[in-house]
């Protein structure tokens, strides 16, 4: 974007101000407004011009505000800007060469002070004296001071105007001396800072400053050089006519997004047992629906890492580690956003990974996706969105436990497979009915189905089994494992009722535990994959097997 003021050729020490805003809308990339002096102006020239930088801070993204000198190549100035002050050149004697050609950076420190250190415009062969633009001698006075000639004035002498002092570069004056000395690039310009830029064609300023994050910059633009080629007074400045570019540039941060989310399928309290509910495609499929919510806890965290444990270092305002969100839009979400800089040359994989809080108060303790996410990051990409966590409370869990039993007189050649598999009496098949008035001496025979009636498989599964203790029960009857031994799923007999205590054979009480199995998802109640444990007990110890 290119700004032009209108002519004001009659303001003396002409001043103008400029702003330019922008309103981010996102987080996820850095803003920077770039700022050059008529850089795509076809036509005209700058003047020397002091200006002023004053800019506000994007608080969208959390880092400071920074104006640079991003570049200040050297450029050729501008003779009907700069005057010979800057263009003369002085040759043998007191001879003096008029309009060479300069080549220096156009962007220069601020010198100015309590009026010192002025610039000045005029033409070497507007002096009183004889020769030409390649060769011209002013005359002097008694003091040894050059003069314009009589209608010639063409802008304003310098102080102390002698043979030495009227030329910049070779003047003994301290105040001329060493004055707006070259702006380097990379300098960091401070908010409401001052730096001169001088005059050049147009088309060749080139110079770039870049303020970071910002929201808002205001460029103050005063011409400063006594005196100008358009009139004949002692005025300053010349600023009419004058271009100032303006840009935008995005530059984008690494985002990697995503959310908590309850993976109910919008089934609040599942029946631990309905496998049903296999049919709702939502439920426990690993992804967020639509009518799925986020979750959120004071003490929910998720961090950003290099997969090694070790976290990544995010730009302010995104920390690392963050508790998600707990606003009712945004509940459960987390984002973290990371500088260019930082990945640029990352050669490690990245991952988010889920922290539960490690409190009875949470209540959304089995997940339907891993606590570690892998992005697949690579430099070229920067979005990674969609990095979700999914958890659902116990009685949503996946697995689904169906436990049948059979009362009989202690066949210890049961066949397990051939009892009818679902009665309405535990007398007369497998079933789910509760048991009464059993004697002790009797046997209860158990069939445990495991069925997956989620979407995701599930692999390592454990069915552990302990059996009524006479220490516990206040019945004060006690069951131990009989024969036959445990059929489906191998599984081993352990003496006590911890997954620990020592294996155990028939006849004795204590704990059945199954070897680790997986389940394959699928998608229709009426073929459910299922596994089924079988073991036998006898009620009572009265009898030994």
């Amino acid at each position: 974007m290119d700004i032009k003021n209108n002519s004001n050729s009659g303001n003396d020490r002409d001043k103008f101000t400029y702003t330019i805003t922008i309103t981010p809308d996102d987080r996820t990339s850095i803003h920077t407004i770039v700022i050059g002096q008529a850089s795509y102006a076809e036509g005209g020239n700058s003047e020397v011009a002091r200006q002023t930088l004053s800019f506000t801070e994007n608080t969208q993204i959390n880092i400071p505000v920074q104006a640079t000198v991003r570049e200040n190549p050297k450029v050729n100035y501008f003779f009907g800007a700069m005057g010979d002050y800057f263009m003369g050149e002085k040759l043998a004697g007191n001879s003096f060469s008029s309009n060479n050609p300069t080549n220096q950076p156009q962007l220069r420190v601020d010198s100015f002070s309590g009026g010192n250190n002025n610039l000045y415009y005029y033409n070497l062969t507007a002096l009183n004296g004889t020769g030409n633009s390649s060769s011209f001698t002013p005359t002097t006075n008694g003091n040894g001071y050059v003069s314009f000639a009589s209608g010639r004035k063409r802008g304003i002498l310098p102080d102390t105007p002698t043979f030495k002092n009227i030329l910049k570069e070779s003047s003994t004056n301290p105040n001329n001396q060493n004055s707006y000395s070259a702006l380097n690039t990379s300098t960091v310009i401070p908010n409401n800072g001052r730096y001169v830029s001088y005059g050049v064609e147009n088309i060749t300023s080139n110079y770039v400053i870049a303020v970071r994050n910002a929201e808002s910059v205001t460029l103050t633009y005063e011409g400063i050089m006594q005196g100008n080629s358009a009139l004949e007074a002692d005025v300053v400045g010349e600023t009419y006519n004058e271009w100032i570019s303006f840009g935008v540039e995005s530059e984008p941060l690494y985002v990697f997004s995503g959310k908590v989310f309850n993976d109910n399928g919008g089934i609040e309290n599942a029946d631990p047992q309905d496998i049903s509910i296999v049919n709702n495609t939502n439920y426990f499929n690993g992804k967020l629906d639509n009518n799925e919510v986020g979750i959120s806890a004071s003490n929910l965290q998720v961090r950003l890492t290099d997969c090694n444990n070790n976290n990544i270092v995010t730009v302010p305002g995104t920390p690392n580690p963050q508790t998600v969100a707990n606003t009712n839009q945004d509940r459960g979400k987390y984002s973290f956003s990371v500088l260019p800089t930082t990945l640029a040359n990352n050669t490690t994989e990245i991952c988010v990974v889920e922290e539960e809080p490690l409190t009875s108060s949470w209540i959304y303790t089995v997940d339907t996706t891993p606590n570690k996410l892998n992005t697949n990051f690579t430099t070229s990409t920067y979005k990674y969105t969609d990095l979700n966590f999914g958890e659902v409370t116990q009685n949503n869990s996946a697995l689904a436990l169906k436990k049948y039993q059979f009362v009989h007189k202690c066949d210890t050649t049961l066949p397990y497979k051939s009892i009818d598999p679902d009665t309405s009496s535990p007398l007369t098949g497998f079933s789910t009915k509760e048991i009464r008035d059993i004697d002790p001496g009797m046997c209860i025979a158990y069939k445990i189905e495991a069925y997956n009636r989620g979407h995701v498989s599930l692999a390592s599964i454990q069915i552990i089994d302990t059996l009524q203790k006479a220490s516990t029960n206040p019945t004060k009857v006690e069951s131990v494992f009989y024969s036959p031994v445990p059929g489906g799923i191998p599984a081993t007999l352990h003496e006590g009722d911890k997954p620990s205590s020592p294996p155990t054979t028939l006849g004795k009480n204590g704990t059945i535990i199954s070897d680790k199995f997986n389940l394959t998802n699928t998608t229709s109640s009426t073929s459910i994959p299922m596994e089924v444990l079988y073991f036998n007990t006898k009620y009572g110890t009265t009898t030994t097997p």
